[in-house]
């Protein structure tokens, strides 16, 4: 026997860590396969009824002994053959905590067994027995178990208690339904793809869901819900949070591995165990697979904006054209440009100087290229990437292009070759207004307007340069 003193001071510290009593009842409800269960609170009383198999005078002793052995030899439910959740029992003497009277009624085939506590009888007496009378059932006493707190001194807030018994008790499980005050309580819905989880292992299965939100913001807590027999350990990322993700605040869902080893304190994994170690590696590398199909599909949606905005911008680029021709790059100049710069810039990008200088043979030949480069200044010549989005815009013989690229958070905004213009998706200025759809398509115009003003001469005085990009923009904007 555990000193009642003990049970006291153990009852009242899990209380105020969590509402431990009210999950325990109902996780016992669970174990006794029940179907429906009612939790009823009111600034008064607490009750607590179910319909299951309900308890005899022997399993009322054993419901009230703690680290009883029962749902540890006979784990599994007799009627729907649940595999049985089993705590120590400690969360009962919390009622002592939170009410002045405790009373359990139950019903166990013809007869009704009922044991009432009371604080001031169980602090009183110094030698207290389980205070256990029996009557016989009548027609109105339901099956099943019935727990009433009276007197209450502490209040319980019913959206603290569904939020905690969402997460500690098996909602879904089948054939089990539990209502606070006349509400059904049912795991929160996310909208969104939902990918099942069903894999076999050599210890047992791991079951349940990933989901991907349609939206951040539908996702209270993002991760993956872990769970023995239905009941919430902890949520996971598998390590995969260490550096920032797209898609990762959209992720959710819950999977349960019956044969996971918990630590004494039920909130953690025991990490060094093989069951844990096999666990995580199939978790990780299923969450794995769904993120990079999540930034694929990403990158498309990305792909498809900056495609429809770039066609945007272009033809109100064009249209200032038409309205100042004389601002129109002549095809000299860009030959010329082509001559004077192509044997350095064509295909590449000058990126600043290093130790062990390479040049890369363009079209012109290693050696006109070698001509070019300043003796004392050598710098390394990278070959662009293929833009991911490129649109065009033609106005007479005259085309210029427009490509999205990635050069990098240190690289230009923009860069010319001849008459394409590359835009960086990297740099900051890009990444910070992407999201904001008119400041981007003024950066984009900024961008354009810019080089397309330096397309006109190869050399154009600053001010000159400043006054004929300002017209571009003021034409194209309104």
């Amino acid at each position: 026997m555990v000193d009642k003193s003990h049970l006291l001071t153990l009852g009242e510290k899990m209380y105020i860590e969590s509402i431990e009593l009210i999950r325990e009842l109902v996780n016992n409800a669970y174990d006794a396969d029940a179907t429906k269960v009612y939790i009823t609170i009111s600034p008064e009383k607490i009750l607590v009824e179910d319909d299951g198999s309900g308890m005899s005078r022997k399993g009322l002793e054993q419901f009230f002994t703690v680290g009883s052995e029962e749902k540890r030899i006979h784990t599994i439910s007799p009627r729907f053959g649940r595999k049985r959740i089993g705590q120590f029992g400690i969360g009962k003497f919390a009622a002592l905590s939170a009410a002045d009277q405790f009373k359990v009624q139950s019903r166990k085939g013809k007869w009704i067994y009922e044991v009432i506590f009371d604080r001031e009888d169980w602090q009183r007496d110094t030698i207290w027995e389980l205070p256990i009378s029996s009557r016989q059932a009548t027609p109105l006493d339901c099956r099943g178990t019935k727990v009433i707190l009276e007197k209450l001194k502490k209040k319980f807030n019913l959206s603290e208690v569904e939020r905690y018994l969402k997460e500690t008790i098996p909602l879904r499980a089948k054939k089990f339904s539990v209502y606070l005050n006349g509400k059904l309580i049912t795991p929160k819905f996310v909208p969104g793809r939902t990918i099942p989880i069903d894999v076999k292992t050599l210890y047992g299965p791991i079951e349940g869901e990933i989901i991907i939100a349609v939206s951040p913001k539908l996702v209270d807590q993002p991760g993956i819900e872990c769970r023995v027999k239905q009941v919430l350990i902890k949520r996971e990322f598998f390590d995969l949070d260490k550096k920032p993700q797209p898609g990762l605040a959209k992720i959710c869902g819950w999977v349960n591995a019956d044969f996971l080893p918990i630590t004494a304190g039920r909130n953690d994994f025991i990490q060094d165990s093989a069951e844990y170690k096999l666990f995580y590696q199939i978790m990780k590398k299923n969450l794995e697979k769904i993120l990079k199909e999540l930034r694929h599909q990403m990158e498309m949606r990305n792909l498809k904006k900056i495609s429809r905005e770039l066609r945007e911008i272009l033809n109100k680029i064009r249209q200032a054209l038409i309205l100042n021709p004389e601002l129109l790059p002549s095809g000299r100049t860009i030959t010329e440009l082509r001559k004077r710069i192509g044997s350095r810039l064509m295909g590449s990008v000058i990126m600043p100087e290093v130790k062990e200088t390479k040049i890369k043979e363009i079209s012109v030949g290693k050696e006109a290229v070698r001509e070019k480069l300043p003796s004392k200044e050598k710098k390394l010549l990278i070959e662009l990437p293929k833009p991911q989005v490129i649109k065009k815009i033609r106005i007479k013989k005259l085309g210029i292009s427009c490509g999205i690229v990635s050069l990098g958070e240190e690289g230009p905004e923009v860069i010319s070759q001849g008459n394409m213009i590359y835009i960086n998706q990297d740099h900051k200025i890009y990444q910070k207004l992407y999201s904001k759809k008119d400041l981007f398509n003024l950066h984009l115009l900024r961008l354009l307007s810019q080089e397309i003003v330096m397309m006109k001469k190869i050399r154009l005085p600053a001010r000159e340069a400043f006054n004929w990009q300002s017209r571009l923009l003021t034409d194209a904007i309104t």
